[in-house]
């Protein structure tokens, strides 16, 4: 008997999924290593105690928003649950698919519940990262066939405006009319080739830029915009940097956007601290833009990069922005990461920090 019930636990223990079984009143009465392991305590540590209180630390069965319980579901129908549920630590997200299974009496009871928790997040990640994938194209193709619709109107449009300033007085008010005209005509046209570029694929480059001197050219132009909106900025710039693989208006687009979003961020006023520094591998520059505003929640941070996805009200922005950044970073073979903390998880380190990671253009090129 000694060596059959060793044999079982040696079964139960091999098993990488979590195991856990409770009792009617959730207390826990078998748990295998994977489970501790997750829990990080010992086997009597958990032992007799409810499940609700070793894994959520609360003091009654679960009523959690959003976190369906199917070992509930089990005790109350007498039928096997299934839920799916994110876990966090700090930044880091897990994904568990939990499956509950009724243990019946000769009577048809339900007596306990054996739940298994496997983990799935590299199994998501990657359908997520194939249907961000197949989102990109199809976007890709809607931006191509857009720009190709509007050259066309635009080309009449700056066609006729060049026909009439020539039998215009310079300097008139119709002349001044028609330049405007003109202006606002070539700014569309620039427009349509950014569609163009962000829908072709993305190529090497050999493009070389300063990038505290994009910053600085940035902050110049929206300047006025943060004092106004109180925002204070610190600038931690590392000097003497090597240039980094970008076009630097490529670059200055995405450091607008990761400016316009931390102002959104920080209704009221707050401090924006933009960072640069030589990484310690010393063949990448990182820049680093830490807002001091309400950070992002946990059910936005796996979407933030989704092309349309947008927190914002309708009107305010298309939420395009960092979407559009993260492809143009990756045309030069850079990477866009973040680092948040809400309010509610820590009123006082709460905000976010967007770290933009270049690589170094060699001094022989």
């Amino acid at each position: 008997m000694l060596e059959k019930a060793k044999f079982l636990e040696a079964i139960i223990n091999g098993i990488k999924d979590q195991i856990m079984v409770v009792d009617r009143d959730y207390r826990i009465e078998e748990v295998n290593k994977a489970f501790l392991n997750r829990v990080g305590k010992q086997k009597k540590e958990v032992i007799g105690r409810h499940c609700y209180q070793v894994l959520h630390d609360e003091s009654k069965p679960c009523k959690i928003s959003n976190h369906f319980c199917p070992v509930q579901e089990a005790f109350n129908s007498g039928k096997s649950g299934e839920a799916f549920h994110p876990r966090y630590d700090g930044r880091k997200v897990s994904y568990f698919r939990i499956i509950a299974y009724p243990m019946l009496d000769e009577n048809r009871v339900v007596t306990r519940v054996i739940e298994m928790s496997r983990d799935i997040t590299q199994w998501k990640k990657s359908g997520d990262n194939l249907y961000h994938v197949q989102k990109l194209i199809f976007l890709g193709k809607l931006a191509a066939d857009l720009a190709h619709e509007l050259n066309n109107p635009l080309g009449v449009i700056l066609g006729f405006a060049d026909l009439l300033l020539e039998k215009m007085e310079p300097g008139s008010k119709d002349y001044n009319m028609l330049k405007t005209i003109e202006r606002q005509g070539l700014n569309c046209k620039r427009i349509v080739e950014d569609l163009l570029s962000f829908a072709r694929h993305p190529e090497a480059s050999d493009y070389s830029a300063d990038v505290n001197a994009s910053i600085d050219r940035v902050l110049s132009l929206v300047e006025n915009i943060l004092l106004k909106k109180h925002i204070t900025i610190v600038k931690n710039f590392t000097e003497d940097l090597p240039n980094v693989r970008g076009d630097s208006k490529h670059l200055q687009q995405v450091f607008i956007n990761l400016i316009t979003n931390a102002v959104s961020a920080m209704q009221g006023g707050g401090t924006l601290t933009i960072s640069t520094r030589l990484d310690t591998s010393g063949d990448r520059i990182e820049l680093l833009f830490k807002d001091t505003g309400h950070g992002i929640k946990k059910e936005y941070r796996d979407r933030i990069s989704d092309p349309f996805f947008t927190t914002k009200e309708v009107g305010d922005m298309t939420g395009l922005g960092l979407s559009a950044s993260y492809n143009m970073i990756s045309k030069y073979d850079g990477n866009i990461s973040f680092e948040t903390v809400t309010e509610e998880e820590d009123k006082d380190r709460k905000g976010t920090t967007f770290t933009v990671a270049l690589p170094v253009v060699s001094s022989e090129k």
